[in-house]
C-alpha cells in the first residue's frame, strides 16, 4: 500500500496552500520563469493538500491545464518527488514503471517530467514545481539545477513566511478604525502592493497584525505628505530592505539581492529605482549595469544563468506596466519589433516606453518577429517609424539585407539598432528619442 503523504510527510489545511496576493504573485513569476528557462509548455507549482494535489500556479494551454485545478495525489508524479524529497526525472511517462499507469497523467498529456520538491517551515516538503512536456526528453543537469534553484526561492519564502496565528489578530473593518483608512481602500492596497501581509485563520478568514497596522500608518502618513500610494509603497519596501537611494547603491543592492534569489526584495529594489529616477536612468544606470556585473559572474564561470533570468524578468514585468500607461499619441506611430530569433528585448522595451512617454504611440511586438509581420503592421497602422533591434552585428546586417527585398512605403522611417550596434556610436536611449523624433519630422522626398 502506498505511504499516505499525510499528517508525517506534509503539511495540508490552509498551512500548506499560502494563496494570498504575495504568494500568488511569486508562485506564478517562478512558474513563468520555469517554462522559460527550461522551454517548456507547461510548469505547474503544486500543493499537497491531503488526498489531492492542488496546481496553485500553472503556465500551460487553457485546455486542459487551465481548466484543471488539481488532480489526486495518488495519480501524480508528484507524490513521488514529495516523498523521496528528491527530484525526479521522467523521460517518457508512458513507458515508465512509475507512473505509466496514472489516468491522469494521460488526461493531462503529459509525457516528459522533472519535478523537483518544495519545502516549507522545518523543512518539509509541501508539494512540488515541476516542468512538464508533450513529448519524451531526456532532462540535463542544467534543467534540474535551474529548477531546484528556482524551488530554492518559494521555499525560502515559504520558510520565511508569518506563522498563521491561532487565534485573535484584527479583522479588516478594526485596521480600518485604527488606521482610518477605508477598508476598500486597504484591500486594494493589499492586493496591489501587498503592503499588508495577513495570516488566515482555520476558515480561511483573513487577520492582521500590529505589523500590518504600521505599516499602513507609515503609507497613511507619507501620503499626508504628498506621495503618490505607488511611491509610499515602493519607498516602504526599500526602506526595509535597508536600500540604497542612490544610482550606485541601488545597482549594488540589486545584484546583491540576485546573487540571494531574494525575490521580494528584488522586486521592491527595481520598483524603487523606477520610482526614484526617470526610465532612461534607471535603465542606463541602475539596471543595465547590474545586468552586465550578473552576466560578467555567468562569462567567468559562475553557474549563474537564472540569476540574470530572474532579474531580466522583473525588469521586464515593470516596463509592461509602463507601456501599459496608455496616453494620447501627438507625435505619430512606431512600430518596435526584435529581429528574427532575437530574444534580449530589454532595451526595445525600454525605448518604446520612454516614446511613448514622448508622445508616440507605441506598437511592441517583442522578441523573435518576423521580417514580414513587422512591415506588415507599420503598413497596416500607417506607422511613421519602424524600430528593429538585433543583439550581434551579424543579425543587424541580416536585418538590413531583408530591408532591401522589402517594399516599403515612402513615409516610413526605418531604424536597425541595438547591441549589434557599435558601443561607441550607439545612442542613449534619451538621445534615441530625439534622434527618431528628428528623423520622422524630416520631409523625404
Amino acid at each position: 500500500m502506498p505511504q499516505s503523504l499525510t499528517p508525517q510527510g506534509v503539511r495540508t489545511g490552509s498551512d500548506a496552500s499560502p494563496m494570498d496576493a504575495e504568494a500568488r504573485e511569486l508562485f506564478d513569476r517562478t512558474t513563468r520563469l520555469a517554462a522559460s528557462l527550461l522551454d517548456v509548455p507547461v510548469a505547474l507549482i503544486t500543493i499537497a493538500d491531503g488526498d489531492e494535489l492542488h496546481f496553485a500556479s500553472c503556465v500551460g494551454p487553457q485546455q486542459p491545464w487551465g481548466a484543471t485545478p488539481g488532480i489526486p495525489i495518488s495519480h501524480s508524479a508528484c507524490q513521488h518527488a514529495i516523498r523521496s524529497r528528491k527530484p525526479l526525472l521522467i523521460e517518457d511517462a508512458r513507458v515508465d514503471a512509475l507512473v505509466k499507469d496514472s489516468p491522469a497523467l494521460g488526461a493531462l498529456g503529459i509525457v516528459a517530467y522533472l519535478g523537483v520538491p518544495l519545502n516549507g517551515a522545518g523543512g518539509r516538503p509541501i508539494g512540488t514545481l515541476c516542468a512538464i512536456d508533450t513529448s519524451p526528453r531526456q532532462w540535463t543537469e542544467t534543467d534540474v539545477r535551474v529548477l531546484l534553484d528556482l524551488a530554492g526561492t518559494v521555499s525560502a519564502y515559504l520558510h520565511a513566511r508569518p506563522a498563521p496565528h491561532p487565534q485573535g489578530g484584527l479583522n479588516i473593518a478594526a485596521v480600518a478604525r485604527r488606521t482610518g483608512i477605508g477598508a476598500d481602500t486597504l484591500r486594494k492596497w493589499e492586493r496591489r502592493y501587498g503592503v499588508l501581509r495577513p495570516s488566515r485563520t482555520s476558515g480561511g478568514q483573513r487577520r492582521y497584525d500590529e505589523r500590518d497596522v504600521a505599516r499602513v500608518e507609515w503609507l497613511r502618513d507619507r501620503l499626508s505628505e504628498g506621495f503618490r500610494i505607488g511611491e509610499a509603497a515602493a519607498l516602504l519596501e526599500t526602506d526595509q530592505a535597508n536600500a540604497e537611494s542612490s544610482a550606485a547603491g541601488l545597482r549594488d543592492a540589486i545584484v546583491a539581492a540576485v546573487a540571494d534569489t531574494d525575490t521580494r526584495r528584488l522586486v521592491a529594489l527595481v520598483e524603487q529605482s523606477f520610482t526614484l529616477y526617470d526610465v532612461e536612468t534607471a535603465i542606463e544606470e541602475i539596471v543595465a549595469p547590474a545586468l552586465r556585473l550578473v552576466g560578467d559572474r555567468w562569462e567567468a564561470g559562475a553557474d549563474c544563468i537564472a540569476e540574470e533570468r530572474l532579474l531580466s524578468e522583473v525588469v521586464l514585468a515593470r516596463l509592461r506596466t509602463l507601456l501599459g500607461d496608455r496616453r494620447a499619441a501627438v507625435r505619430g506611430t512606431v512600430v518596435l519589433a526584435c529581429a528574427p530569433g532575437e530574444r534580449h528585448e530589454l532595451g526595445l522595451l525600454a525605448l518604446a516606453v520612454l516614446l511613448q512617454a514622448d508622445g508616440w504611440l507605441a506598437v511592441y511586438l517583442g522578441t523573435d518577429t518576423p521580417l514580414d509581420a513587422a512591415v506588415a503592421t507599420a503598413v497596416r497602422t500607417n506607422a511613421d517609424v519602424l524600430c528593429l533591434s538585433a543583439s550581434d552585428a551579424a543579425g543587424r546586417a541580416e536585418l538590413e539585407s531583408g530591408l532591401a527585398g522589402e517594399d516599403l512605403p515612402d513615409r516610413l522611417v526605418v531604424v536597425t539598432g541595438g547591441a549589434g550596434v557599435d558601443k561607441h556610436v550607439r545612442p542613449r536611449l534619451g538621445a534615441a528619442v530625439a534622434e527618431l523624433r528628428e528623423a520622422a519630422a524630416t520631409p523625404r522626398g
